[in-house]
């Protein structure tokens, strides 16, 4: 006499588990239309800094001398660029802000989503716009007039695009703590201020005395000054900028992750 046990032909106890990443990509495609088609957002990492470059780096008097491996123009426009970066990347990190009051969050707790997943698609996606945001800039800046070698434009541009990382942990980070729109106005300014005291707007020589000694502490100091190195030559490198990056990047993203688990935890 043969005998079936149910278990076999059950179709729900045979379905096999599924992985914590399923989803990924379309996750990251979807993240990433949805900041494109910001305008709000898109513009202010745009016109801003394009608006800012126009005003100090092109047409100007000086922009066409030459530093090392580029013109006046071209450093002010990667300043710029800069700013727009993390400009674009914490905002759309902030977008999980809104996510929050939404209840998406606790639905992508009852997904197969993990937590690393989930933040991992919105740095991609951030990162994805802040490449788009340097394309574009820079574009801009060589139809008017930026000059740098061919390694100074590939150069600076992959470490304004590193910077996104950093800029989009604090996003995240921030977001997840706060549970209202004015996570955007927190971001905001803690970027604004972070790029005034590492010295993008104004040289930190040009600053008073109390500026001077706080802007080595700055969140953005360390990315700056690396941006800026295959403009002015990598002699001038040093160690201390890569720890202060460090120093600022692995608090945020830890704190990241523990918010995000906290939130979909409740």
């Amino acid at each position: 006499m043969t005998t079936h046990t149910h278990a076999a032909t059950n179709p729900w106890i045979s379905r096999r588990a599924l992985s914590s990443w399923q989803g990924f990509g379309l996750l990251t495609w979807k993240s990433f239309l949805k900041l494109v088609l910001n305008p709000a957002m898109f513009a202010f990492a745009l016109i801003l800094p394009i608006f800012m470059y126009m005003m100090f780096g092109a047409g100007q008097e000086y922009s066409k001398e030459w530093a090392i491996n580029a013109n006046i123009g071209a450093t002010v426009l990667v300043s710029m660029t800069l700013y727009g970066v993390m400009i674009a990347a914490a905002s759309a990190a902030t977008v999980v802000a809104l996510e929050r009051t939404s209840g998406i969050s606790r639905l992508f707790a009852l997904s197969p989503v993990g937590s690393g997943a989930f933040i991992f698609s919105r740095l991609i996606a951030a990162i994805s716009m802040s490449a788009l945001v340097i394309v574009i800039t820079y574009t801009f800046g060589y139809a008017t007039g930026a000059r740098m070698t061919p390694e100074a434009w590939v150069e600076s541009g992959l470490i304004t695009l590193a910077a996104s990382v950093i800029s989009a942990a604090l996003g995240l980070a921030l977001a997840f703590l706060m549970r209202s729109d004015t996570a955007f106005a927190v971001i905001n300014g803690v970027v604004v201020l972070g790029a005034f005291l590492a010295g993008m707007f104004i040289p930190i020589s040009s600053m008073g005395s109390i500026f001077k000694t706080l802007a080595p502490y700055s969140p953005f100091y360390g990315l700056f000054n690396l941006s800026q190195l295959p403009l002015y030559g990598f002699d001038n490198f040093e160690w201390k900028w890569v720890i202060s990056t460090v120093a600022w990047f692995i608090p945020m993203a830890l704190l990241a992750i523990w918010a995000q688990r906290r939130d979909t935890d409740r």
